[in-house]
């Protein structure tokens, strides 16, 4: 599985500030996903930040044994988890901060991570190690755990010994694992081990992805134009670009567009009025938005809300990484779909100012802004994302076209 914390080394992000954007106030007709209109929802049952039972997880009386007797396999205690941090920065031959460790592995408001590791019983070096961190996840209105698989590591010297095997016979004896699902993101080196290991048929399959083109010059070049011609085939795109995407977005809401600097139980209402559905998806409250955005320790990401009379209407967050911008959360109406609109092109501008060569987004095939996307002039562009997961009691969960999600869930994101 890819590392969740597989970034580029050293790549700049900054926070970008949004000025509001003023339009013409019209009156709103109210504002429904599906068959669900605002007005009749007074709560966010789906929303409460319900913490994993580690203390359980890590005390329940394991019945598996690892057949080879050089290791044994166990859960990690927190105490050890600066070990694991020490495993994962050598298999990978790049240490990471151990803020960006902790962030993950102790501040998720979901819960601690869950570590299965693998120990030479000689000398009690960690040699292998799967961590899953807890992970919001419903399938329509029902709560449903779950985990994503991240530092999923084998020590050198040790690659090819059967590790993975032997740390999963003793996983399955272990009952709360296997009534989690289970999400990941493998790159595709360990698709091709999943699929050595008999478990090929949990991949999903490719992630649809589309992105906008806002500075080409930089692109171009790399692929041998000139820079004169390169520069000026950018003013070309970006004049025609932007004029589409203007006359296309920028329509009147009946509010603003406003920077969030910390998002608030309010903003908990929006989100299960706006993403839930009978589906797969993944119910982000303020606790974990704020977590997953604002305190992430090396990246940086840019919010900003639809705001009509004071009310939060919809959001977006958008990760400026370098030359590029990633749509991370979109919380909006479909119908009216002049928020969704506003805020795309909020987006979109915030990614341009920036001087990003492209906005990206990734989701579902069935994701329901799909539609506003395509017609904004997003294009198909090839990424190697795919969504891996597993839930024995959820049969359909295998079925891309079941699941809702964006870039704020994938790993690496």
């Amino acid at each position: 599985m890819r590392r969740y914390a597989s970034r580029r080394p050293g790549s700049a992000l900054v926070r970008t500030a949004i000025t509001p954007v003023p339009v013409r106030v019209t009156e709103p007709d109210g504002f429904a996903t599906g068959n669900r209109a605002m007005a009749d929802l007074d709560s966010a049952p789906l929303m409460g930040c319900r913490a994993e039972r580690f203390d359980e997880w890590f005390r329940y009386p394991l019945s598996g044994a690892p057949s080879d007797p050089r290791v044994e396999v166990r859960r990690a205690h927190p105490s050890e988890f600066e070990r694991i941090y020490d495993l994962v920065d050598e298999a990978f031959g790049v240490q990471r901060p151990r803020a960006l460790y902790d962030w993950l592995y102790r501040r998720n408001p979901h819960g601690v991570a869950r570590c299965w590791i693998v120990a030479e019983r000689a000398s009690s070096r960690f040699v292998a190690n799967l961590t899953t961190v807890p992970w919001p996840l419903a399938r329509g209105t029902r709560v449903l755990a779950a985990t994503v698989h991240s530092d999923y590591v084998i020590a050198p010297g040790w690659q090819g010994q059967g590790l993975n095997d032997l740390r999963h016979q003793v996983r399955e004896s272990h009952p709360l694992e296997w009534t989690s699902a289970v999400i990941g993101w493998p790159n595709l080196k360990s698709r091709g081990s999943l699929r050595k290991g008999g478990l090929g048929d949990r991949v999903v399959g490719l992630v649809p992805c589309r992105a906008l083109p806002l500075h080409a010059a930089r692109e171009l070049t790399r692929r041998g134009w000139p820079w004169l011609l390169a520069t000026a085939a950018e003013r070309t795109a970006h004049t025609i670009v932007a004029a589409w995407t203007t006359i296309l977005l920028a329509r009147p809401f009946g509010g603003t567009v406003e920077p969030v600097r910390r998002f608030e139980a309010r903003y908990d209402l929006v989100t299960e009025r706006c993403m839930m559905w009978d589906g797969y998806w993944c119910p982000h409250n303020a606790d974990f938005l704020n977590w997953r955005y604002f305190d992430h320790p090396t990246h940086k990401y840019l919010a900003c809300a639809a705001v009509i009379r004071d009310a939060v209407a919809g959001y977006c967050v958008v990760r400026i990484d370098g030359g590029r911008a990633w749509l991370m959360d979109f919380a909006a109406p479909q119908q009216p779909a002049s928020v969704a609109r506003a805020l795309l092109l909020r987006a979109i501008t915030a990614a341009r100012e920036a001087g990003c060569g492209w906005l990206a987004i990734c989701a579902p095939p069935r994701w329901r802004h799909w539609p506003l996307v395509r017609s904004a002039g997003f294009v198909k562009i090839p990424l190697d994302i795919s969504l891996y997961t597993l839930a024995r009691d959820e049969p359909d969960v295998q079925q891309l076209e079941n699941w809702q999600f964006l870039a704020g869930d994938i790993d690496g994101l």
